[in-house]
């Protein structure tokens, strides 16, 4: 091989190894050591930009651009504001956090309503419905209603009639009912009286219209309190065999103004209840 080594002579394959080796960058410019995050690169082209700035014959508005930028910059590097904007951060992040929190809590809040009103809707509606539905028990036919009375019981023979009885007065009439028979307003009125009394166990008093009151005694218990308004035919209620009785039947007063009793037979007779 020549050993000329003139300008013209193409490098040896060695030597291109070598200039190759020698063009080749310091390890600590690698990848492994080179600045990982965009900070770096916007801090080396803010940095170009401020040299440029100072070498340009147009020092005004370019200079001081450049001169915000490296202040920018300079601030990014600063540790305490750096802590400051993740303080900021997280803050931001905490309260959105607790916005979203609020904002369940407030649909959840009007939820919880709409389900309570609907539950008072449909209770409601149940006790309308209830209401449509309830009707005066075991109602007369037209004929025995047409006066607007009606029987003390839808049925039940008359036992007993007013008059001494046993050396003292039977100041009512009997009606045979088995304990536990619905026993009815005979008119529209008001329960003026209701409870235990001696002799009559459980009564009942209503007052009609008229001012004559109703007793029913013996009962094995009332199904209306004192100052309810009661229907005609409505159940006020319900027979028995307590007090002085020797079998269950209803024992029925009439008492004219709401005074001492009369015989009930001919009033019952003149509204055709008897």
């Amino acid at each position: 091989m020549s050993e000329y080594s003139g300008r013209h002579r193409p490098p040896t394959r060695a030597e291109r190894r070598a200039l190759e080796r020698r063009s080749r960058l310091p390890k600590s410019f690698s990848a492994a050591y080179a600045l990982p995050t965009a900070a770096a690169v916007t801090l080396a082209l803010t940095a170009v930009g401020a040299t440029a700035a100072q070498s340009s014959p147009f020092s005004g508005e370019v200079a001081e651009q450049a001169s915000a930028s490296l202040n920018a910059t300079a601030l990014l590097e600063d540790p305490q504001l750096a802590k400051d904007v993740r303080t900021e951060v997280a803050t931001a992040s905490r309260n959105s956090s607790g916005l979203s929190e609020r904002r369940r809590a407030v649909a959840d809040d009007v939820a919880e309503s709409q389900v309570r009103a609907q539950e008072r809707a449909d209770r409601d509606k149940e006790r309308t419905d209830l209401a449509a539905k309830k009707k005066p028990e075991d109602t007369q036919d037209a004929e025995t209603t047409a006066s607007g009375w009606v029987r003390p019981l839808a049925s039940g023979p008359l036992t007993s009639g007013f008059g001494v009885r046993w050396g003292r007065l039977h100041a009512g009439v009997d009606y045979g009912a088995s304990v536990g028979t619905p026993l009815r307003a005979m008119s529209e009125g008001t329960v003026v009286g209701a409870g235990p009394m001696s002799g009559y166990g459980i009564y009942i008093d209503v007052e009609y219209a008229d001012g004559t009151v109703s007793r029913y005694g013996h009962l094995s218990s009332v199904a209306a309190s004192v100052g309810q308004q009661v229907a005609a035919g409505e159940t006020v209620a319900y027979s028995g065999n307590t007090g002085r009785s020797t079998g269950p039947h209803l024992h029925l007063e009439i008492r004219p103004g709401g005074g001492e009793p009369v015989d009930p037979t001919g009033w019952l007779t003149e509204r055709g209840i008897l």
